[in-house]
């Protein structure tokens, strides 16, 4: 009975550090996505800009 508590202890332990985990791939993912939109913005003008000057 004793061994119980140590299983429900590294049970816990371990989905804690999955969660985790996860929660900071959403975080990353979210930054990246933010970024590429700003590139996607920004990239009509490079272009644009880029045409001018042979």
């Amino acid at each position: 009975m004793d061994n119980n508590i140590y299983l429900f202890a590294a049970f816990s332990i371990t989905w804690t550090v999955i969660f985790i985990y996860i929660f900071r791939l959403f975080r990353s993912q979210k930054v990246l996505s933010s970024q590429i939109d700003k590139i996607k913005k920004a990239l009509p003008k490079i272009i644009e800009s880029d045409d001018r000057h042979p």
